[in-house]
């Protein structure tokens, strides 16, 4: 409820759209948050349960002033959470905006705002027309959908709009997500994986709970890695000269493989609302993270898998996407994480490492990371966890090695008192 105040004081009044997915804690949390922001005067239509990247397109498309939405995306079903967008749709810099320092300080604005019920399916539909008017296939198509019991469970419209076939898995909405876990993974989509072999799909996708990441199955049953879908998309959709805003925790294929075609990389913090953001601003193409979030603005500015599925639909109808994907080399990755000693001060940690990694020019965008002309290491704190990760990327096969060496430079780091 506090939260809501904050969010409709910041507002000042006008309209916004409400929406969860579909977590059993995300009704109490949405009427809690309801109840602050009508005090404030702020109207509201509510759509109950509805893929965010949809909020966010009938936000725009409306003109209402922002939208909110109840959720923890990829985790655990016992979390939840509230996350905020902008008119456009997009991810919200809530602290940048400075809704955490009205938060704090309690003073929020009175007023009486509005309860309007929207139809989520509706609005669905609303998005299916448009989108389908943006993509053209050349043949038929199947594609299996991996709903996670979440939001996403009535997209199906989206596809058939576009006049492509759909087989759902675990398409009954449940907050406990039952079929197979909240977070879309090679290892949860494996039952997809299978059916798209099985059936001779042209491709899958599994989505996350709120429905804004993305993760595809090839016709072989592979889970891709978003830089690669993202390669696909932009060097057959866009031309030279294009700019395409990449997580900085991506793999360094973006740039070998897009900068020959003469389309420019450049890298953004971790974190879908800051990608968002840098993809407007700079008037970028394409957006992409690691995790799974696609921006396509042509579309909207809001992460849309829908978006990104729809567009990868009339590329795969022209071309197999396996094949296309073997065109694109494989370099081993590597995540890690370190848990931090209790009570340690992860910035004099980052600074002592920062000091110890000097002579190799890191770059300090989102934590430190250092290359060379074949591998590179990313050194981040988690934003929700007491974790530093590590993210290592190598042309060979040496990923192990390196990541030894720099979990070693940490563990020491922090026995030396930090």
């Amino acid at each position: 409820m506090r939260v809501g105040a904050a969010f409709g004081t910041y507002l000042s009044g006008g309209a916004i759209s409400l929406g969860r997915d579909t977590r059993t804690s995300g009704p109490s949390l949405e009427r809690a948050f309801l109840e602050g922001v009508l005090r404030t005067g702020v109207d509201v239509h509510s759509y109950g349960v509805i893929p965010i990247p949809i909020l966010g397109y009938i936000t725009m498309k409306m003109g209402r002033r922002a939208a909110a939405y109840i959720s923890a995306s990829h985790n655990p079903p016992e979390y939840n959470g509230i996350r905020f967008r902008t008119g456009d749709g997009y991810g919200m810099l809530y602290r940048d905006a400075g809704i955490v320092d009205i938060y704090m300080s309690g003073e929020f604005r009175s007023g009486n705002g509005s309860v309007t019920v929207e139809n989520a399916d509706r609005a669905i539909l609303e998005y299916g027309d448009y989108a389908a008017e943006k993509v053209k296939t050349t043949r038929d198509l199947r594609v299996v959908l991996d709903t996670g019991n979440g939001s996403a469970c009535g997209i199906a419209p989206i596809y058939t709009r576009a006049g492509i076939e759909v087989e759902l898995l675990n398409a009954t909405m449940d907050g406990r997500f039952p079929g197979r876990g909240a977070a879309p993974t090679s290892e949860s989509l494996r039952e997809a994986a299978e059916r798209v072999v099985s059936t001779g799909a042209d491709f899958g996708v599994g989505f996350d709970p709120d429905a804004d990441r993305g993760m595809v199955i090839d016709d072989k049953g592979r889970v891709l890695p978003p830089e690669k879908i993202a390669i696909i998309i932009a060097r057959r959709r866009y031309k030279p000269g294009d700019l395409v805003i990449a997580g900085f925790d991506c793999s360094m294929i973006l740039e070998r493989e897009l900068e020959r075609d003469g389309i420019r990389v450049e890298r953004e913090r971790v974190g879908d609302v800051f990608v968002a953001n840098r993809v407007k601003e700079s008037g970028a193409v394409l957006g992409v993270e690691r995790s799974g979030h696609f921006f396509i603005p042509e579309f909207q500015y809001s992460d849309d898998p829908f978006a990104m599925s729809l567009a990868l639909a009339e590329i795969v109808s022209e071309e197999k996407l396996s094949e296309m994907a073997d065109e694109i080399p494989d370099y081993p990755y590597l995540q890690r994480s370190i848990r931090l000693k209790e009570n340690i001060d992860i910035q004099s940690l980052m600074d002592k490492l920062l000091e110890e990694l000097a002579d190799l020019e890191p770059d300090t965008t989102d934590g430190i990371k250092v290359m060379s002309e074949g591998w590179s290491v990313l050194i981040r704190p988690s934003n929700t966890e007491p974790l530093i990760r590590i993210y290592v990327e190598s042309v060979k096969d040496d990923v192990e090695k390196i990541a030894g060496i720099y979990e070693n430079k940490i563990l020491s780091t922090m026995r030396s008192g930090n």
